[in-house]
């Protein structure tokens, strides 16, 4: 079972926002019981594309085991040296500053979407560790709902 990193343009997540009222947080993972793993990525950042065909890799490890329970989400910001408006309001609106951000995710039945790992450009390792502690909290509190 391949997974891919769905991608979200930052363009499309805004408009998607503003028609909710939800938090990017509550988005980006809506059910409880999975980890979402957010990849923020800009255009033209090297450091950003080393770490895309990792992600991809990791990705679909995390399937092959895990299968729908871990959801990787690349979000997208467009970037020029002319134009670094979308990257200021991604970085107002998703809390990061340096690129590649990745965000672990998890949801809670009474607090919404927590973050539960942040960090800039980690090893793929440190990811993979910080994933399967988050997913067994996710599935832990999935049986507290239920």
């Amino acid at each position: 079972m391949a997974m891919t990193v769905n991608l979200i343009e930052f363009s499309t997540l805004e408009k998607d926002l503003a028609k909710t009222r939800k938090t990017p947080f509550d988005y980006l993972a809506p059910k409880t019981g999975k980890v979402y793993v957010v990849a923020i990525t800009r255009d033209g950042c090297p450091a950003c594309e080393r770490q895309k065909p990792k992600l991809n890799r990791l990705a679909a490890a995390m399937a092959e085991k895990h299968g729908n329970k871990v959801v990787f989400i690349r979000t997208q910001i467009k970037y020029s040296s002319d134009s670094a408006e979308e990257s200021l309001r991604s970085k107002k609106m998703l809390r990061h500053y340096f690129y590649p951000t990745n965000v672990i995710l998890i949801r809670t039945r009474d607090e919404g979407a927590i973050e539960y790992y942040r960090n800039a450009a980690p090893s793929m390792s440190e990811l993979k560790k910080n994933i399967e502690t988050a997913l067994e909290i996710a599935q832990f509190l999935e049986k507290q709902t239920a």
